[in-house]
């Protein structure tokens, strides 16, 4: 399990981000807007070239390309259209990056509010008729989608993720980010939400641990992963700037081996 982060909660200088992360010694990184000012899915083939310069120079993978990509309003037409747009020039992006994983989203019902009633079941037919094209694109494209909830989303918990994934067929290019954190806060433990999405999880994101869940809450899902053979990324997310970002490579790299071992 190698300790992750993702390059604009670093810095907003790409090439620093990249540097500080190697410096601490981490070997993989989710890329995210923005990079040199810029939405990733706008970046010009000279940008993407240095991009992976820099990423070579540190010895730096790309892990996942985290798209916006179904973090709106499944209701509005034109929005989920430039959504469909901004998957095909990541898909792009991806390729040209090395990378064969995209981060996305189950949608948002109109004018949501965090973690209450997530009208789930009031979407969930229009969440796989809207996602069922975009996933097959990407599947013949070589590319995963990987599905993260946040506290917005029509999903909240593991247990939904998983009945959209179903619904999709389960195939072989669709996974998920196990968002610890949002799931805990929707009312949902590590130890509840774990069995829905095994065999699934592609990535794990890690919050501060004084948030919605705790340090040993997280330690929990990392003795569940482990035990499973996982091998993907933690992923230090939302820990703040960079010097918040550097001390959360630390906490979870130390998670890690109170857990598994160094």
């Amino acid at each position: 399990m190698d300790v992750s982060y993702i390059t604009a909660e670093m810095s907003d200088d790409f090439a620093r981000s990249v540097r500080l992360g190697a410096e601490a010694g981490v070997s993989v990184v989710s890329i995210r807007s923005k990079a040199w000012g810029k939405a990733i899915e706008d970046l010009s083939a000279d940008e993407v070239a240095e991009a992976r310069r820099i990423l070579a120079e540190h010895r730096m993978r790309v892990g996942m390309v985290l798209s916006p990509v179904g973090k709106c309003d499944i209701t509005d037409d034109a929005a989920v259209a430039k959504h469909g747009d901004i998957l095909n020039r990541t898909i792009r992006l991806a390729h040209a990056l090395g990378a064969d994983t995209i981060r996305a989203f189950p949608f948002r019902p109109p004018n949501p509010t965090p973690f209450t009633d997530s009208r789930f079941d009031e979407y969930r037919d229009r969440v796989v008729e809207r996602w069922a094209p975009w996933a097959e694109m990407a599947g013949a494209e070589g590319v995963s989608v990987c599905f993260e909830w946040v506290g917005t989303t029509l999903v909240l918990t593991a247990e939904q993720m998983r009945r959209v994934v179903d619904d999709l067929g389960e195939p072989a290019h669709v996974g998920v980010i196990w968002e610890i954190d949002v799931s805990a806060q929707a009312g949902e433990s590590p130890e509840a939400g774990y069995p829905h999405i095994r065999g699934l999880i592609r990535d794990t994101h890690i919050k501060r641990f004084d948030g919605g869940a705790t340090r040993d809450e997280y330690a929990t899902a990392v003795r569940l992963l482990a035990a499973d053979g996982y091998d993907g990324p933690l992923t230090v997310e939302h820990w703040g700037g960079e010097d918040e970002t550097l001390d959360g490579i630390r906490q979870v790299t130390n998670l890690r081996a109170g857990v598994v071992g160094a």
